[in-house]
Parts: C-alpha cells; structure tokens; sequence
C-alpha cells in the first residue's frame, strides 16, 4: 500500500474540460479570428494557463497579458454551471483516507480558483496539502510541484503514486521519482498518455483505489489497461 497519493486537479478530480475548451475558445476568437478546435486544447491541459495562452500568439507576451484577465473572468463567472466533479471521486477519497494515506494534490491551477472548486464539492478536508502554480518557480512537466507535495506530506517518492489526467501531470511524477498513473477518463487521447509512458493506466477512481491499496509495482499495457508486474 502507498503511504501517500498526490492528485492532480482538473480533469483528475474534478472535469474543467468544458471549462477549459470553452475559456479558451472565448478568450482567443477576438484574436485569432476564429473558433479553436478542442484538439488544439488539449496539449496545453496541466501547464500553466499563461504558457497555454502563449502557445497560441507565439512571441506576443503583451497580448498574453490582455488575454489572461478575459481568461479569467469568463472562467470565474462559468465555473459552477461546467464544471462537475469526476465519477466516483468522493467515494474514492473517503477509502484511500480510512486506509491512513495521506492525500495532497499538485496542480498548474491558482490557488483560488482551486480552493473554490474544493469547496464548491465539498473536498476541501481530505486534502491538508495543495501545491498551487504559486506555490513552486518551475511547473509540471517539471518535478517542482511534486517535490513539494513530498515535502509537505512527509514521505519518501517510492512510498507515493500521483495521478493525473495530462502527460504533464505524468511526466511530473517520473522527473520527481513517485509512481505515475495516468487517468484514463482524460480528455487527451490515450496514445497521448501512454506515450508519456505512466507506470499505470486505470480507468476508473475504483481501479485507481484498488492500485493504491495493493501497493504493486505496476505498467500500462500497449491497451492502456492496468497490468500487473510481479
């Protein structure tokens, strides 16, 4: 059994997907002049919202400083109506805690707008660690995030897996030495995932308990399924 997990925000726990694509798309039709896809999205889900931004107005940092407050408050004033939690997370966390492991979360999320979501689905108590964009100077794919969710957590990175919905979040966990996992309820294509190469794959919260319960070194098979090696 793992001593501690460490999840990453949306799309992990919570679906922002439509929040995300829809925020995006608002925000950078005025001038892009047109509606970006979905697909053009999805790479920039788990990095910072800036660096995400950038990637579509490459070398214009003064127009990336107007989008991030149009950004912002199109996703303020959505965000209780497109977001939801994830299928099966409270029951999820209320086993993982009975179990005694400590949970925190790493996310490229400011700290309010995490803290909101917390509270909005009543989350908030199973998590005493959270690790925000300004709490770290580097950001996932990077292991600063994670380093500090060990530190905060007190535990050893063999004793922890981490979860998360993007290959950032995936990339992450191996730079900082815990267990990735990805989640297979991501919006990103599964090739995507497992060409991050997580040490496991689970597609669903119940499977993901199960994994961290059993405590098994594990691998994505080339199916993305959770497999077990001994």
């Amino acid at each position: 059994m793992f001593a501690g997990v460490l999840f990453d925000f949306d799309g992990t726990l919570v679906d922002t997907s439509e929040l995300v694509i829809k925020s995006f798309q608002h925000t950078l039709a005025p001038y892009l002049g047109r509606k970006v896809a979905p697909e053009e999205i999805y790479p920039y889900f788990g990095i910072p919202l800036r660096d995400g931004l950038s990637a579509f107005v490459p070398g214009k940092p003064d127009l990336v400083e107007e989008m991030l407050p149009i950004y912002r408050r199109f996703s303020e004033e959505h965000f209780d109506t497109l977001v939801q939690p994830c299928p099966g997370v409270r029951e999820g966390l209320e086993q993982l805690l009975a179990a005694g492991i400590k949970l925190g979360i790493v996310t490229s999320r400011v700290r309010d707008t995490t803290l909101y979501g917390l509270r909005l689905f009543d989350l908030e108590d199973f998590f005493p660690v959270v690790v925000t964009m300004e709490d770290v100077r580097s950001h996932k794919p990077g292991p600063e995030p994670v380093r500090r969710g060990l530190e905060l957590l007190q535990l050893a990175p063999a004793e922890v897996a981490m979860i998360g919905d993007s290959p950032h979040d995936i990339m992450a966990a191996r730079a900082g030495g815990v267990t990735s996992v990805a989640a297979g309820w991501s919006r990103i294509p599964r090739e995507r995932l497992l060409a991050a190469r997580p040490a496991a794959v689970v597609n669903t919260m119940a499977e993901f308990v199960d994994f961290c319960l059993e405590g098994n070194l594990a691998a994505a098979d080339g199916c993305g399924r959770l497999s077990h090696e001994g």
